[in-house]
C-alpha cells in the first residue's frame, strides 16, 4: 500500500548517526535560562515525522491503552531496543516528537545518546505491510 504522507526513514537515519554522541549547545536567553540550540536538521525532522502517516495524533490513549502512563528515558530506551508492537513504537516516537514542547532538551537527550535513531529503526522494522490502511 502507497503510504499518504511517507517519512523518509533512510534520510533522517544519516543526519541522527551523525547526531549520536555529539552533544547539542545550550544558549544563553533572557533571565538566566538556557535552551538547546537545535540543528535546523532536527526541526525539520520533527516537522517531517509530524505530517507523516507515522504520528499518532492520539498518543496519549495509546500509551494509556498501552499501560505506559509514564515514561522514563530508559523505558524509551528499552522500548527502542525491543518492542515488536508497531503501535507502541509509533506513540513512543510521537510523545518524543511532541515531547520538546513540554521538556525543553527532551530532544537534546534522545539524539546525544542514540535513543531517537533506536526507535526510528524499530519502528520502520516493526511496519506492517498495510499500513496506514483503515486499521490504523
Amino acid at each position: 500500500m502507497r503510504k499518504q504522507h511517507p517519512f523518509d526513514f533512510e534520510k533522517w537515519d544519516k543526519y541522527l548517526a551523525e547526531a549520536e554522541n555529539v552533544s547539542v549547545d545550550w544558549v544563553a536567553g533572557d533571565h538566566m535560562t538556557t535552551y538547546p540550540n537545535y540543528d535546523k536538521r532536527m526541526v525539520s525532522l520533527a516537522q517531517a515525522f509530524e505530517w507523516s502517516d507515522f504520528y499518532d495524533q492520539n498518543f496519549d490513549r495509546t500509551l494509556h491503552q498501552k499501560e505506559h502512563d509514564q515514561l522514563l528515558e530508559e523505558n524509551v530506551d528499552l522500548i527502542a531496543r525491543t518492542s515488536h508492537d508497531f503501535r507502541e513504537l509509533r506513540a513512543v516516537t510521537s510523545v518524543v516528537i511532541h515531547g520538546e514542547v513540554r521538556l525543553e532538551g527532551l530532544w537534546a537527550a534522545m539524539l546525544e545518546k542514540g535513543i531517537l535513531r533506536r526507535l526510528l529503526q524499530r519502528l520502520q522494522s516493526q511496519t506492517p505491510d498495510d499500513f496506514p490502511g483503515p486499521n490504523y
